[in-house]
């Protein structure tokens, strides 16, 4: 810290900064407070998992907007932020979807080629993964 005495201008800044800022930590533990609550609670799970993606947000943004002091900054740095939230979002929605449990084939991944059953399954499916092959190379052609 520096050593260097503050006006009075802005200690009184200084001190409001404060107080903002535990006033927040107060409002932000009354929010997980309720949050603690609706699970203790015996809510429908689509009501409360409405409730508590809310209440996150709510949490989430707060926390972004006050301590990261979005709010004191230009626009623009705020827009670039919540461009790059929204893209991030997406991403991980798009890969969520692209490698969900259901659209994996859970038994080909867990099938051990030293079995009777995979040289079966394979002696089956050879002759038509080689006519398709071929089919394919003729029709360039």
């Amino acid at each position: 810290m520096s050593d260097i005495p503050l006006s009075k201008d802005q200690l009184n800044k200084e001190e409001k900064h404060f107080h903002h800022f535990y006033n927040l930590a107060i409002i932000l533990s009354f929010v997980t407070m309720v949050e603690v609550i609706l699970i203790v609670l015996p809510f429908v799970k689509g009501f409360l998992f409405c409730s508590l993606v809310v209440l996150s947000l709510v949490k989430f943004f707060t926390v972004i907007f006050i301590f990261m002091h979005l709010v004191y900054d230009k626009m623009i740095y705020t827009l670039l932020f919540v461009a790059g939230l929204i893209l991030a979002t997406g991403t991980v929605i798009a890969l969520s979807v692209l490698f969900s449990p259901n659209r994996v084939d859970q038994d080909a991944i867990s099938m051990n080629p030293e079995t009777e059953e995979f040289r079966k399954i394979s002696e089956q499916t050879a002759p038509r993964v080689r006519q398709a092959i071929w089919t394919s190379e003729h029709q360039l052609v």
